[in-house]
């Protein structure tokens, strides 16, 4: 029977998000110097009957003879003969362990994996080990996961380590520690009912150490803030313990810098809602408008090429509700919404999908008069973006208010029309486009374009 203190009742974890004012992402920071990790906590072992000490070091410890170090730090007289039920404390670093398969799942923009100060650029299915750093540029992401499908996501302008990532052969617990240097992570943990697993989380100034939950963790100059979005999470400043009352879901704590304390818990902004018309993107670049929501100092929307928010490859933060990403390939997506309050807390997320199908129609420049012989041409352009097959209809009207077309020309496959001969006088026109894609058909018609001709 192995006993262990409790790993951190509920995990500590402390983030801190960017301000919420911030269209484009800030520069990477420097790499920071990698801080020496507190020692692992010890492991304690109750003697069974049967156990001595030598089997017990050719077993679990790194070297056989190290058990004379659990010899002289237990006070142990007989190594043969060991009183059944006597606990044993046992440093982390004498025991054996094995490595914990971590895989980088998806990426997007510039990532790179720091070894011992070298980098390279990431490669999807790349092996994470202790040690390593993964490191985010602009506009860039990377999410990895465990075997046990525990996964961390790094958005933009992000740097985190892997200090452990192991699991002890003496009490088959798993132990995954990163630490945040410097930018913002989204953590799921799957839950593990062994008490001495290990799942946490640091900054330069705060400790989270979870069971299992969903939460995110920032940190930036010196400040950390945690959300938690499922389960609780204990958090505590420092690298280490004791750990503060656990922090349940739906609330957001911040570590001021220099780590003097954890803040009381404030409640996230409910998720927000998204104008259900923009989950049909059409135009030439995708763009979304949230519902203004009180006590919102800015939005943050991210998308996604699955629903679990595992592939990114956008951001966007700022104060507005609304948000431009230009030109996107067809397909589905998906975004994520959330909203930040006054001091950075990230709120509760809203997720929908979005179709995006390009579909433009547009009028060109006005015509101007060509001669040809004793004739006067006017050529009327306009463009159309997008798959599928078009025709085009070309109104014009009399006036600036148009009632029934002068001319009224459908069946049009290429975009332009000339006339000839307008009479001088004011005019409006307009085209519309008729497409069919797979099967559906659809229209849509150009804005009115006024046009005066002179003699």
């Amino acid at each position: 029977m192995i006993l262990r203190p409790s790993l951190y009742a509920l995990a500590a974890v402390l983030a801190l998000a960017s301000g919420p004012a911030l269209c484009a992402p800030r520069a990477a920071a420097r790499p920071a110097k990698p801080a020496a990790a507190p020692a692992d906590p010890p492991v304690r072992y109750v003697v069974r009957r049967g156990d001595t000490l030598f089997d017990l070091g050719r077993a679990y410890l790194r070297k056989a003879n190290d058990y004379r170090h659990v010899q002289r730090a237990n006070q142990i007289s007989r190594p043969r003969a060991m009183p059944v039920g006597k606990t044993l404390t046992i440093q982390a670093d004498l025991l054996k362990t094995q490595p914990i398969d971590a895989r980088l799942s998806a990426f997007s923009g510039k990532v790179e994996i720091e070894t011992d100060g070298r980098r390279v650029p990431a490669e999807k299915g790349m092996t994470l080990r202790e040690g390593q750093r993964v490191i985010t540029g602009p506009g860039a992401f990377a999410t990895f996961e465990m075997e046990d499908a525990s996964r961390v996501t790094l958005p933009s302008n992000t740097a985190m380590r892997v200090v452990r990532l192991r699991n002890v052969v003496l009490t088959n617990a798993p132990q995954r520690v990163f630490r945040l240097d410097e930018g913002r992570s989204a953590i799921q943990a799957t839950p593990d009912p062994n008490p001495n697993a290990r799942f946490e989380v640091r900054t330069p100034v705060s400790i989270s150490a979870v069971r299992g939950t969903e939460f995110r963790v920032a940190a930036t100059e010196g400040r950390a803030q945690t959300e938690v979005l499922k389960g609780a999470v204990g958090v505590g400043p420092g690298e280490a313990p004791p750990l503060g009352p656990p922090v349940p879901a739906g609330f957001g704590v911040t570590v001021a810098p220099g780590g003097t304390g954890v803040s009381a818990p404030v409640a996230l902004l409910p998720a927000p809602t998204l104008n259900a018309a923009d989950q049909n993107q059409t135009d030439r670049t995708v763009h979304f408008a949230v519902h203004p929501q009180a006590g919102a100092a800015g939005y943050r929307l991210l998308l996604s090429r699955d629903a679990g928010f595992v592939d990114l490859f956008a951001e966007a933060t700022q104060a507005e509700a609304a948000a431009d990403f230009g030109p996107l390939e067809d397909g589905v997506y998906f975004v994520r919404v959330t909203a930040l309050d006054p001091a950075g807390l990230e709120g509760a997320p809203a997720d929908y999908s979005f179709d995006r199908d390009l579909d433009v129609l547009e009028a060109g420049a006005p015509p101007v008069a060509e001669a040809s012989g004793k004739h006067r041409n006017f050529l009327f352009r306009w463009s159309a973006a997008g798959g599928g097959v078009r025709s085009f209809r070309f109104q014009l009207f009399a006036g600036a208010r148009p009632a029934a077309p002068i001319i009224d020309q459908p069946g049009l496959v290429e975009p332009q029309l000339t006339l000839t001969d307008l009479p001088p006088g004011l005019y409006s026109w307009r085209v519309s486009a008729t497409r069919v894609k797979n099967g559906v058909v659809t229209e849509k018609v150009a804005p009115l374009q006024s046009l005066t001709i002179g003699r």
